[in-house]
Order: C-alpha cells, then sequence, then structure tokens
C-alpha cells in the first residue's frame, strides 16, 4: 500500500513540471551533479582532445548493412478481395530442417507471375506443377548432399571451410566497391541475394563439387578398349558414306510433245537441269532424292532396276536423255556427289572426344545413382507430398482468371 501511496503522489509533480515551490523542474533536477565528469563526451569532442594530444582522429565506424527482407518478392501478394491466400507454411523436413515453402517458391515467382499472365490456365497450372516439382526435388538433392558433406569433414577440412568463406565475403566485398554496404546493395541489385545469401550458395557449391567429385570421378575412368569400342559404335559417324544427290524432271507424255521438246532443246544447249526444272514447275526445283553412294558407283545405289541403264548414262555427271516409263517422260541428273573426310581412331582428337563423351555420360550416370541412394538413404518428408503441398500455396498466389 506504501509503495501505491508513493507513486501516486509523484505523478502530479511530474505530470506538471513543477516543484512544490513553484518552480520548473528540469532533467538535471533528476541526476547526480557529482558524477557529471563521467559522462560520455560528444564525438567532436573526443576527436578534438585527440587532435590536440598529437593521435589521429578516432576512425568512423564501419558501417554494416542492413539485412533487408527476405523473399521480399515472394511476399508481394496481389489478392483479391475474398480470396484467402497462404503467405508462407511448413511443407516438410530433410534431416530434420524445416522446409518452408518460400525457400522453394520464391525463385520461381516472377518466372511463374509471367506465365500465368501469357498462358491459359490450364496451361500454367501445368507448367506451374512441373517447376515447382523440379524445383522441389533439386532443393531436397542438395541439402542432403550438403549434409553428407558437411558430415565427412574433419576438423582440418572445418578449419579450411570457414577460411574459403571468408575469403569469398572479402572477393564480394572488393568486386562491389570495397564496402560491405556498398558490396549488399550491389549484390541485392545483381542477384537480389544478400551477403550471406550469396556466401551461404557459394558454400554449398563448394561441398556440393567436392562430395559428388569424391563419390563419381572414380566412376568415370575411362579405359582404352571403351573407346575403341565407342569408336566402332559411331562408325557412321567417323567414316561417313558418300553420297548422291540427283534430279528429276517428270511431264505427262500425251499432250507435251512440243514441251518435251524445248526440255531436250535447253538442256542439249547447256541451261542447267535447276533451271529447266524451275521453268517446268517441279517440285523443289527438280531435287529428288539423296542416295548413299556404294563402292560400285551410282548404278549400285538403291533404286529401281528401271533405271539402272540411265544412271550408267551420269555415271561421271550430267543429265540423261529423255525417257519414257508408262504414260511420263523423264529427265534425271546427278546433281551432287558429297564424300566426307574419314576420321581415324588413331586420331588423338578422335580419341580425346571419345573419352570425354564417356566420362561425360558416366558422370552422369554416377551422379544419378548417387544422388538417388541419398535420397533412399536420407531423411526427409515424402518429396510428392511436399510438392502437393508447395502447389497449393503456390495456387492460392495465382487463383483461376
Amino acid at each position: 500500500m506504501i509503495g501505491v501511496i508513493a507513486a501516486g503522489a509523484l505523478l502530479p509533480a511530474c505530470s506538471k513540471s513543477y516543484s512544490p515551490t513553484g518552480a520548473a523542474l528540469s532533467l538535471g533536477d533528476f541526476s547526480d551533479q557529482q558524477l557529471s565528469t563521467q559522462q560520455q563526451p560528444t564525438a567532436e569532442g573526443t576527436n578534438t582532445a585527440l587532435t590536440m594530444a598529437g593521435l589521429g582522429a578516432r576512425p568512423t565506424p564501419r558501417l554494416m548493412p542492413q539485412r533487408p527482407e527476405e523473399f521480399s518478392t515472394f511476399f508481394d501478394v496481389n489478392a483479391q478481395i475474398g480470396s484467402p491466400v497462404i503467405v508462407d507454411s511448413l511443407i516438410g523436413q530433410v534431416n530434420g530442417q524445416p522446409i518452408y515453402a518460400d525457400e522453394v517458391l520464391a525463385p520461381l515467382m516472377d518466372r511463374l507471375q509471367a506465365t500465368y499472365e501469357e498462358q491459359s490456365y490450364p496451361a500454367f497450372v501445368q507448367q506451374m506443377k512441373s517447376l515447382v516439382s523440379q524445383q522441389l526435388n533439386s532443393f531436397v538433392q542438395n541439402e542432403l548432399i550438403v549434409a553428407e558433406s558437411r558430415a565427412g569433414l574433419s576438423d582440418q577440412e572445418q578449419t579450411g571451410l570457414i577460411a574459403y568463406v571468408e575469403t569469398i565475403r572479402q572477393d564480394a566485398v572488393r568486386k562491389r566497391g570495397g564496402s560491405e554496404h556498398e558490396a549488399a546493395r550491389r549484390l541485392m541489385e545483381e542477384e537480389g541475394k544478400t551477403i550471406d545469401e550469396y556466401i551461404d550458395g557459394e558454400r554449398q557449391k563448394l561441398l556440393i563439387g567436392e562430395l559428388l567429385r569424391e563419390k563419381v570421378t572414380p566412376k568415370t575412368l575411362v579405359a582404352w578398349r571403351d573407346i575403341e569400342r565407342a569408336y566402332r559404335s559411331q562408325i557412321d559417324t567417323f567414316q561417313p558414306k558418300a553420297t548422291a544427290t540427283l534430279g528429276r524432271i517428270r511431264i505427262k507424255t500425251a499432250g507435251n510433245e512440243e514441251r518435251i521438246k524445248l526440255i531436250d532443246q535447253e538442256l542439249d544447249a547447256g541451261v542447267t537441269f535447276i533451271t529447266v526444272a524451275k521453268q517446268a514447275k517441279m517440285p523443289k526445283d527438280g531435287v529428288w532424292q539423296t542416295f548413299q553412294l556404294p563402292e560400285g558407283g551410282l548404278e549400285d545405289i538403291s533404286l529401281n532396276e528401271f533405271y539402272k541403264p540411265y544412271l550408267k548414262q551420269i555415271q561421271d555427271g550430267g543429265t540423261t536423255g529423255s525417257f519414257e516409263r508408262g504414260s511420263w517422260t523423264m529427265w534425271i541428273s546427278l546433281l551432287e556427289v558429297m564424300r566426307p573426310t574419314a576420321r581415324s581412331l588413331d586420331e588423338p582428337d578422335v580419341q580425346r572426344m571419345l573419352q570425354n563423351q564417356l566420362m561425360r555420360d558416366r558422370s552422369q550416370r554416377a551422379e544419378w545413382e548417387y544422388v538417388n541412394g541419398l535420397l533412399q538413404r536420407g531423411i526427409h518428408d515424402e518429396i510428392g507430398a511436399m510438392v502437393n503441398r508447395a502447389l497449393l500455396i503456390a495456387i492460392s498466389r495465382f487463383p483461376p482468371k
């Protein structure tokens, strides 16, 4: 009771700012004047005193950037009145770590917004399902790989990782103006990330890359017999067959006697086959078919036996005279022969190309097998269920049009 009465007695005096004697009260009346010499001096006073003592002025404190709101784009919700919008929600967990919808959806929002405006709603929903599924699968895989990589680091490697992260920070600042404040501003403009998010991303890249190299690289070794087998399986690529392209003019014989005579005259006079065929309004200006050219020459190409005698006429090029088949009159011309350069397995470039191809294929297969095994062993919610939860949140932001 005494405490209540005392407090009540003080309130009127403080609220009116007057003492019992009627004099106005100031802040100094509530301070101990004997402690005034212990008050902290101003920044200007400190610098003056340091300068008079022959010392430099106190350095300006380093400005630390204010951490912006993460996923700001994701939270710019343009909801319709009366329509519920789920801003964020827990959609699952990976190795005991919670996964929130914004971590998966935020990187997709610009693309989803553009697709939402350009496509029909059913098409948009199908693409959104595909994008969210891909993004979530990638997110879960990265989390599992990073967790496994961290768990396998020795104490010395942990120390090295810390030093590496600090080097990344210093380089990021140095390349973007030299101050952390300016670096933070530029990173947000360039990549939409804070410095911490940028550094964490680089650290994850290192951990993922090192672990995959450790698990995948031993399975990408290529023996010489593998290169020989690959060469034989692609023999048509390295030793392609020669080809011959034939042209053909074909017109009805009956009623076109004068036209046939004119075509013969033009070809005999040296007018090019393509020009004559174009004037005759032949499909593709008379270009007929391209055939593999056997070692026996033009006569051995895969074509009806009826044509073989006429092909013999143009074995070395040129155009046949007119000939008839059924109710048609025709001319055939050898337009082009292509003999690509064959490449031998003895060539170092061919060996390197095949080796790189085999290593790339084996690396992709080994990486898929490792990641798939990691997904089977990892502790995480069922990915399909997480995708569905993320989709519900995404759909709430993009209602039917």
